[in-house]
């Protein structure tokens, strides 16, 4: 389902959808992946902008209202100079490029300049926000018409192009596109031309973005509600009795961490999983990379090991990341999981029991308390005295893991198959929120990213950030950590997993523990 591989001297203008980056459509995200140059807009995710290759330009030309920027003209000349030096372009809009978003604009101009060009219809925020807010545009016992109007002119000049006397008359929902400042007049003149003043009216602020702000009133008083919500562009306005059906159908807003801003300390690599299921839930996720996962700065030690893996009676896999690089050091090696023989195989917990099943392995122990300390309690009831153990793991040290099996007379190999440290403080930018203290949940996954934490931002500094949100850990060990940078964990889930953190998170905000609800 993926779209071929764009032809080069050819512009693409690709609708991105109104925020939420989930509704890209598949042929978009075919087309970014293999662009030469990104021309991108204001009211997007930036998170769509890395589906695009390690070689291709991203250059922003968005124009809001009000603000100093590019004109449309010259917009249109970049897409046409750089079209004609043989590039694919990929010009990214928000919403449909051809609803108030000046895409027809774009593609008159690349008609006249003879240059090929290809229009990917984008989920339009006429459609998506009222369906994020629960209210349907059409209903067969409220509305048969839906209507898109721009609330961008003044209603009441001498030649309206929009005439919202007409408009007031007709039994349809009306959807208004930026109409913030000129909505008094707009509700006005569509009381004055008939429209009763009870119609229910809704306004959305930020529609689909995990700060979506809506109210629902009446006509003849959603502009003041408007005014006194301090709400911005991007709002959508819709008229029609379909906006009564808001608080029954309102499925975005009612999920346990809408509105909830937080910080995620994974690496890159890792953050993926974590974050989507935040998302998932509702939340607004700020990232924050405090790893950086490496392959070893010497493979000696792990290719011995391989070497003699059938020799061993346990390979005990303490994370995902230590299934991931020893079996690439394995395919390197032209083996695969046949190299094991005989040998048990252990895995922490279920997400590392999950990546050993992609590659064929079933592992013979998975603790129940999914943690190394839960791993060593589980080899209490197996014997250990004498028998060779294989721990392919991370750059940090032994763990107590290795001194309870010892303890019992087992021979432990532990080699390290990547390295887990700390990114550079100079290339550490911190996220906007982060700085001003408006995160509500920090979440940390790994002892290594809470000591991290506090190095990069200094112990006082980290435990007066802390201060101002609740924090989540993804067990015992990281807990610990926590505590010891001098502060108390407010969320620790049962089961050491990511699924089991998110449940976790957000059992405690649906309890209202959080002080919010």
């Amino acid at each position: 389902m993926n779209s071929p591989p764009s032809a080069p001297g050819r512009v693409y203008i690709v609708g991105a959808g109104p925020g939420d980056p989930g509704l890209l459509t598949i042929k978009g995200a075919g087309y970014l992946r293999s662009a030469d140059v990104v021309f991108y807009d204001d009211l997007l995710d930036t998170r769509l902008l890395d589906l695009t290759n390690a070689a291709c330009d991203r250059v922003y030309v968005g124009h809001r209202g009000g603000t100093g920027s590019r004109t449309q003209e010259d917009v249109n000349e970049l897409l046409i100079t750089h079209a004609r030096e043989g590039k694919r372009v990929v010009r990214l809009k928000g919403g449909d490029p051809y609803v108030f978003g000046r895409g027809s604009e774009e593609a008159l101009a690349l008609k006249a300049a003879g240059i090929p060009f290809e229009v990917v219809s984008g989920i339009s925020a006429a459609l998506a926000v009222p369906a994020y807010t629960g209210i349907p545009l059409t209903h067969r016992h409220m509305a048969a018409m839906a209507v898109l109007v721009t609330g961008h002119e003044d209603p009441f000049k001498s030649t309206p192009t929009v005439d919202w006397g007409k408009l007031a008359k007709l039994d349809a929902t009306l959807v208004i596109f930026m109409g913030n400042r000129n909505l008094p007049d707009i509700t006005t003149a569509l009381i004055e031309g008939g429209r009763a003043p009870e119609t229910p009216a809704a306004a959305i602020e930020w529609g689909t973005w995990p700060h979506q702000n809506t109210v629902v009133s009446r006509l003849d008083s959603i502009a003041g509600d408007v005014r006194l919500r301090e709400m911005k562009s991007p709002t959508l306005a819709i008229v029609g009795e379909v906006v009564s059906l808001c608080e029954q159908l309102n499925w975005f807003e009612g999920k346990p961490l809408f509105r909830r801003r937080i910080l995620v300390t994974r690496s890159r690599e890792q953050a993926a999983p974590l974050q989507l299921l935040l998302e998932a839930e509702g939340a607004e996720v700020v990232s924050l990379p405090l790893l950086e996962i490496r392959p070893p700065r010497d493979w000696t030690a792990v290719d011995e090991a391989i070497s003699h893996l059938a020799n061993f009676d346990w390979t005990v896999f303490t994370s995902p990341n230590s299934v991931d690089f020893l079996f690439q050091r394995l395919a390197e090696a032209g083996c695969d999981s046949r190299a094991f023989g005989t040998c048990a195989i252990a895995a922490v917990g279920i997400s590392t029991a999950e990546r050993l099943a992609a590659r064929g392995i079933n592992p013979d122990l998975v603790p129940d308390n999914q943690s190394q300390e839960g791993l060593a309690t589980a080899f209490e009831d197996l014997p250990v005295d004498g028998q060779r153990f294989l721990v392919p793991a991370s750059s940090i040290g032994r763990t107590l893991l290795d001194e309870k099996l010892e303890a019992r007379g087992a021979e432990i190999s532990r080699v390290v198959a990547y390295q887990n440290e700390p990114p550079d403080p100079a290339g550490v930018v911190l996220p906007e929120a982060l700085a001003e203290g408006h995160i509500d949940l920090f979440v940390f996954a790994s002892p290594s990213s809470v000591r991290n934490f506090c190095e990069l931002l200094g112990s006082e500094r980290a435990v007066e950030v802390l201060s101002t949100g609740k924090i989540a850990s993804i067990g015992p060990t990281t807990t610990l950590a926590v505590e010891e940078c001098g502060r108390p964990v407010d969320i620790q889930p049962q089961e050491s997993s990511i699924p089991h953190l998110v449940e976790a998170i957000c059992r405690f905000h649906e309890s209202g523990e959080d002080g919010v609800r």
